[in-house]
């Protein structure tokens, strides 16, 4: 039995379809407060799920009863609900579900964290390090698989933060010119299957990107040529990013400026590669053609 803990997110949804299309059986973490047409989804995969709380210890070792992986996707950057916090459910509350996992005879843990060596400190960042740091301990001897994707590009360009492609208006962040190894949610989803499989993949942490390296300015021209007419661009300045995160009144404000000062300030100069990823990743010329045309969901064929 595999759990997934973040269950019905984009990340955690594609997981479960992926290990369900191998056979496995899953369970699925999820929260009373989740959206029942996700939870009815997971049903629709073939996976079993059971109702759970980061915050609720005994709800965690119920969840891991039987249960030989564990792979958490879990973050409340989206779905808080009150009495959630970053310090509270991000850090304590996945860690409390290692902990659970490990009492309960699991024998590996896989947890999808991300590359934040660009990205300045926030409640996100600090949450982040601490399970890792937990992980690595190697308490009681659960394996570990720390996977540290790059930006997704499923939410740097998608509507919300980059842009409205029927209005025809986009962000970047600072001038734009840097490089940024955009990864596809669906990629990352698939590294966290294979690594259920591969023993190479325990107690190890995989920091990967998508398979090339592009400027917000050219992604910019990707969307144009995908849409057939140019795009107007807004600049989010640096200094002004810089500001909103020194001045961050409360965890949220200081976790999304964070990240998109730390996007703003993001160049890459090479293309991390690992065994587990997939053979075909999803380029920004793809992701590209696919929103233009309406497409969601992974790639077919």
């Amino acid at each position: 039995m595999i759990l997934v803990a973040g269950s019905t997110g984009n990340l955690g949804t594609e997981i479960v379809r992926l290990l369900r299309e191998r056979g496995e059986s899953v369970r699925g973490l999820v929260r009373s407060t989740s959206a029942p047409e996700k939870v009815a989804h997971l049903g629709e995969l073939g996976a079993e799920t059971v109702k759970g709380d980061l915050k609720d210890r005994a709800s965690l070792d119920a969840a891991c009863r039987g249960v030989k992986t564990v792979i958490s996707t879990v973050t409340m950057i989206t779905t808080a609900q009150p009495g959630d916090s970053f310090t509270d459910t991000d850090a304590a509350g996945t860690i409390s579900l290692i902990d659970a996992a490990r009492e309960a005879g699991a024998e590996h843990f896989i947890f999808v964290s991300f590359d934040m060596e660009s990205f300045p400190d926030s409640p996100l960042t600090d949450a982040k390090r601490a399970v890792e740091a937990h992980l690595r301990k190697g308490v009681g001897g659960i394996d570990y698989t720390i996977l540290q994707p790059t930006p997704f590009m499923e939410i740097w360009l998608g509507p919300h933060l980059f842009g409205d492609l029927s209005a025809g208006e986009v962000k970047v962040y600072g001038q734009g010119n840097g490089s940024v190894p955009y990864v596809s949610v669906y990629d990352v989803a698939q590294v966290a299957v294979n690594a259920v499989y591969s023993p190479s993949a325990r107690n190890r942490t995989i920091t990967f990107c998508g398979p090339d390296l592009i400027t917000q300015r050219e992604v910019v021209q990707e969307f144009e040529s995908a849409i057939g007419k140019p795009l107007i661009v807004t600049e989010v300045p640096e200094q002004v990013l810089e500001i909103q995160w020194q001045s961050a009144q409360n965890p949220f404000e200081k976790v999304f400026a964070g990240l998109m000062l730390g996007l703003a300030k993001l160049d890459q100069t090479k293309v991390h590669s690992d065994e587990h990823l997939p053979q075909n990743m999803t380029t920004v010329h793809d992701f590209a053609q696919r929103r233009a045309s309406g497409e969601t969901g992974p790639r077919s064929g």
